[in-house]
């Protein structure tokens, strides 16, 4: 935007109280803006329309995005509204061309209706003779015919109110007749050359002729039709109201070159609400939205919702997701505690992890996640019936995983299978947002269903009949896809195979460790209570109590952390997350974290 000087700190300060706003310096200088170059290309753009006759209509279309300086714009807009006149001239002039030969023609037509039964035709007077000029015209009915021509008429017929005259004559009488003619209001019929001899097949050519002509002419209509609705002019038009609206309302701006050029990021809804934030604050202020430079990377705005806040440090490790990339935020405070309150399940040790979380959160923003991880190990404490380590204070609802180790496991893979499968599918979302949804339906999709096919086909043998289809499917549409990138490779696409299903076994097999920690605090709770049952000494039973379950606490949380952490990492996000975006900071308002507002990315010119 371009801002006076003296209202520079209030326009800063209006777009920081939004809240959606991100300065960021400009990759070049702006230049000073010259308004007498955009008003010349205006006014050139004016003549021409007068110049043509050209009545150009007002379209309710929003300006193009503006690449290009305002003067360039405005050069760009007079440049095309020529080029768009003048294929409009040559339109109109091709149109009136053939509306003058159907007018022609249907005059010849009316004759040839009117002529005698024993007349041949009107090739004798398609052109001057040795020792004669003759032509033929027509008048209207009720038009008298001046004496003179009479002596030269040969013929005359009357049809549909129209009066036709052949007129035969000698030459040096011929500027006479011509002079006569141009008076009156009678009408020169020309007869093309390529009219043949006879009455019959005259009549048979105009009429072939004018069915012509009517087709070319309904195409020019149509051509012109189109050629006013062009989107490009529409642009221009649009550009040029802009520019006439800057030209009258920059001189507060662009006056001797006091104000500063101000650039910038935006997340509000509309484009027009940054100026409306400005007018709101009675600053006034020119506001371009450009395309960004190539060499620019448009921030993203990460997902922050009340139940997301607390996993802030998550978001941290794992980077800022892309433009064409889900941004995991919305997943994260389901993830993280479904796997942390299963390998840590215990109401005793969720309810401190929660105390410690609303105790300490207050100040220490980074362990908030505490809170719902604490709930989740509750919840899972109660499924099943651990307090503790002891036995027998709560009822299993579910199991109990020391006497069910298989199955911990069975729930863990279940788990690590549909986190990986549910990343896959992001993987397709993001294919088709970057427009290639159809390579990844080609070479992706059949690993997903090789994927769902092997784990169905552990309960169901049958299901692994479509194994083979699949593996066609992948061969054919990855050599699909490395045709259109111009080389094949077979052995690059087997290779790649065996890979990805390496890795996909890896991964869910990975996931394991869920049910390994799950019985490893169990079991690490029981150790505890024998080795506090072997103290006689109640005061050191309770000490011993105490520590050893604030070491469980301490230690195995710390390393359920970190596993939660790498299993997300390295297992759910690597199928669809790259991280390649920047997080958008939005300019914080004066009255808020003052020490650390920043200005210094308004360029002053």
């Amino acid at each position: 935007m371009y801002v006076p000087r003296s209202q520079t700190v209030y326009a800063i300060e209006s777009l920081a109280a939004t809240g959606e706003v991100q300065l960021e310096p400009g990759a070049r200088q702006a230049p000073r803006l010259h308004l007498d170059n955009i008003r010349q290309s205006l006014s050139e753009l004016d003549d021409f329309c007068k110049t043509h006759q050209i009545a150009l209509p007002v379209y309710q279309v929003a300006p193009s995005k503006l690449l290009s300086s305002p003067e360039e714009t405005a050069a760009q807009a007079l440049c095309h509204v020529r080029r768009w006149g003048e294929r409009l001239v040559s339109l109109q002039e091709e149109m009136h061309a053939l509306q003058q030969e159907k007018e022609n023609l249907k005059l010849l037509q009316k004759l040839l209706k009117a002529l005698h039964e024993e007349d041949t035709g009107i090739e004798l007077f398609a052109h001057h003779g040795d020792f004669l000029c003759k032509g033929i015209y027509a008048c209207p009915h009720s038009h008298p015919i001046n004496p003179v021509l009479n002596e030269t008429v040969i013929r005359s017929y009357v049809q549909d109110e129209t009066a036709f005259f052949l007129f035969a004559t000698l030459p040096d009488r011929q500027s006479d007749v011509d002079h006569l003619l141009e008076q009156s209001d009678c009408i020169e019929v020309e007869i093309p050359d390529w009219l043949s001899p006879g009455r019959s097949a005259q009549e048979h050519a105009v009429a072939e002729r004018l069915a012509i002509l009517e087709r070319l002419y309904r195409d020019i209509q149509l051509k012109i039709e189109l050629h006013w609705a062009s989107s490009e002019l529409k642009k221009s038009l649009a550009n040029a109201t802009v520019l006439r609206w800057f030209v009258d309302n920059a001189k507060e701006v662009t006056e001797h070159g006091q104000y500063c050029h101000v650039t910038g990021w935006s997340t509000l809804e509309k484009p027009d609400s940054v100026e409306s934030v400005l007018e709101s604050a009675n600053i006034h202020a020119i506001v371009r939205h450009p395309f960004p430079p190539l060499n620019s990377l448009p921030p993203v705005r990460i997902l922050e919702t009340w139940w997301s806040r607390p996993f802030h440090l998550f978001q941290v490790f794992s980077g800022t997701p892309g433009s064409n990339e889900i941004d995991p935020s919305f997943i994260i405070p389901i993830v993280v505690p479904l796997l942390f309150g299963f390998m840590f399940p215990d109401v005793g040790h969720g309810l401190i992890l929660l105390l410690v979380g609303i105790i300490f959160g207050v100040r220490q923003r980074n362990i908030r996640f505490l809170i719902p991880c604490g709930a989740s190990s509750i919840i899972f404490g109660i499924l099943f019936g651990e307090l503790f380590g002891m036995e027998g204070w709560l009822p299993v609802l579910w199991f109990r995983p020391l006497d069910e180790p298989l199955r911990v496991f069975e729930v863990s893979l279940l788990v690590g299978f549909g986190l990986i499968l549910v990343g896959m599918l992001f993987s397709a979302v993001e294919a088709k947002w970057r427009g290639v949804g159809l390579e990844w339906s080609a070479r992706e999709a059949p690993i997903v269903g090789l994927y769902i096919t092997a784990a169905v086909g552990i309960l169901f043998n049958k299901a692994l009949i479509a194994i083979p289809v699949l593996l066609v499917w992948y061969l054919v549409g990855s050599t699909w896809v490395q045709s259109r990138r111009g080389k094949i490779d077979i052995s690059v696409t087997i290779g790649s195979l065996l890979q990805t299903v390496f890795e996909l076994l890896l991964n869910t097999i990975s996931f394991m460790r869920v049910g390994a920690f799950a019985l490893a605090h169990a079991g690490l709770t029981i150790t505890v209570i024998m080795l506090a049952e072997n103290i006689d000494n109640e005061v050191g039973h309770l000490l011993a109590l105490v520590i050893g379950h604030l070491l469980v606490v301490g230690v195995e949380g710390l390393v359920v952390f970190i596993q939660t952490t790498r299993l997300i990492f390295f297992e759910f996000f690597i199928r669809f997350l790259s991280v390649e975006g920047r997080p958008f900071k939005p300019l914080e308002s004066p009255g808020k974290n003052r020490a650390d507002t920043k200005i210094k990315s308004v360029r002053l010119d």
